[in-house]
Parts: structure tokens; sequence; C-alpha cells
């Protein structure tokens, strides 16, 4: 299933590269909504993670 999963995501990745490539850029314009939505979105769960690794993490406990 893993394998799976990775090869349809990388088929998604070259299909929106090649995309990108021949449309024009006004057709372009809902992609570049999931993009900047992405590139808020990573960095607060980044954060958020580093906060409960950092706050539950540790030896004598376990984060669950």
């Amino acid at each position: 299933m893993s394998k799976l999963w990775a090869f349809i995501v990388v088929i998604v990745a070259i299909v929106i590269a090649v995309l990108a490539i021949l449309l024009p850029q006004t057709a372009l314009k809902p992609i570049f909504v999931i993009t900047t939505f992405f590139d808020v979105m990573i960095p607060i769960l980044a954060v958020g993670a580093l906060i409960k690794y950092l706050s539950c993490c540790s030896k004598s406990k376990s984060c669950e």
C-alpha cells in the first residue's frame, strides 16, 4: 500500500508540473490558491508538532 501511495503522489506531482508548464497563467489560479494554503499550513503544523515533542516527550513519558 505504501508503494502505491508514493506512486500516486509522484504521478499527481508530475501532472501538476506539466499543467503548470502548458497552461496559461490565468488557468493556474486554483493551483496557486492550493499552494498558498499549504505554504501557510505547513509551518503552523511544524511548530505545533515541535511544541508537542518538546513538552511531552522525555524518557519517562510517552507522547500520545
